[in-house]
């Protein structure tokens, strides 16, 4: 009897490690997938031996849940920079997902508070700090909002728009605020990879400003986020100079609103040369509580410029913070930057004073 039982135990174990080493499979091919429709970097990656050795790497794991490791070795290879992989202990769908993306305050997450600032310089120049954005996205638009309100009816003769602290996020609540400060209709666009017949470029997602100031968005994101119907502020003082101040430490989104400005007559980029992050990435969910942040495209400016794999932008006037040379990693650069804030400052006002 006993080995009677002992034996359809057995039989149990066998059919349960199978069907979990095939949901393995499974999700491995959904996450390669994934990459190979998605991913910027595609055309460079051999999928079927991205597979194959994969699959290898994996055959001794049974649960799901032990494949995070793996799949941070896939997006890795990359090599694209900016493209993380998660996994979430409540297994999620992708709807409970953005949802608790957009529920979530900093205080909750424990990350520090946004840093808003703004204030009038010599009682001539609208100075505003826009921080990163990674939650709270409608909060950050009526905050700014309020700010730049305030600024505009001070009648201020320029406008310092402060991105040097600014490591990326969520452009949208970057550029709301600033809608009557852009000359143009059409900013700043993404190139995936494909060109036409010819060789040309192919590019899509083309941000448009809506004449109207109402920025609408269907997608669920922006729904669950706040973000699906936004009306912009009108600036009074729109035809004055702009000085956009940028960092090292300005990245990702930080650099997609530098260039929603970049190229304009009346704005001038202050600084040092930006991050490299000149690219768009797509938060994705796979299953089983996997989502990846894929890198799919990368910039192209109004200026005509499409930006290469960790290329920063480089600023009209460039100033010098003196960082050593050598062995001086991000940590070292942002310290010195955040300490020596006062610099972008001071050359901003120098040259609207001059």
């Amino acid at each position: 009897m006993s080995r009677a039982i002992l034996s359809v135990l057995f039989s149990l174990l066998l059919s349960n490690s199978y069907s979990q080493s095939q949901e393995v499979s499974k999700l491995v091919d959904r996450f390669i997938d994934t990459i190979q429709v998605h991913s910027f970097m595609r055309q460079k990656i051999d999928f079927d031996s991205l597979r194959k050795d994969t699959k290898l790497a994996v055959k001794d794991i049974i649960e799901t849940d032990s494949l995070l490791n793996p799949f941070r070795k896939i997006v890795a290879e990359l090599r694209d920079s900016h493209s993380r992989v998660a996994l979430s202990e409540d297994k999620e769908d992708e709807l409970a997902l953005i949802k608790l993306f957009a529920t979530t305050t900093y205080e909750q997450a424990g990350m520090p508070p946004q840093n808003f600032q703004h204030k009038m310089i010599n009682g001539k120049y609208a100075y505003i700090n826009i921080p990163g954005v990674m939650l709270e996205h409608k909060k950050t638009i009526d905050t700014l909002q309020k700010q730049v309100q305030f600024l505009d009816s001070q009648n201020p003769k320029a406008w310092i728009i402060d991105l040097t602290e600014n490591d990326g996020g969520s452009f949208l609540p970057m550029v709301i605020p600033f809608h009557s400060l852009i000359d143009t209709n059409q900013t700043f666009s993404y190139f995936n990879g494909e060109v036409d017949k010819d060789g040309n470029e192919i590019l899509k997602d083309k941000f448009q400003i809506p004449s109207d100031g109402l920025y609408t968005d269907t997608s669920i994101m922006a729904k669950q986020l706040g973000l699906d119907s936004v009306m912009s502020l009108t600036i009074k003082n729109n035809k004055v100079p702009i000085i956009v101040l940028v960092s090292y430490i300005t990245a990702s989104s930080g650099e997609i609103t530098t260039a929603h400005f970049l190229g304009q007559n009346n704005v001038t980029v202050i600084g040092t040369k930006t991050n490299g992050l000149t690219s768009s990435n797509e938060l994705i969910y796979i299953d089983k509580g996997y989502s990846i942040n894929l890198m799919t495209d990368v910039l192209h400016d109004r200026k005509g410029k499409t930006y290469k794999i960790n290329e920063g932008i480089t600023p009209d006037i460039l100033v010098d913070l003196n960082i050593p040379k050598g062995n001086v990693n991000y940590n070292d650069i942002k310290k010195i930057t955040l300490e020596k804030k006062d610099v972008f400052l001071n050359k901003a006002i120098e040259i609207l004073e001059n």
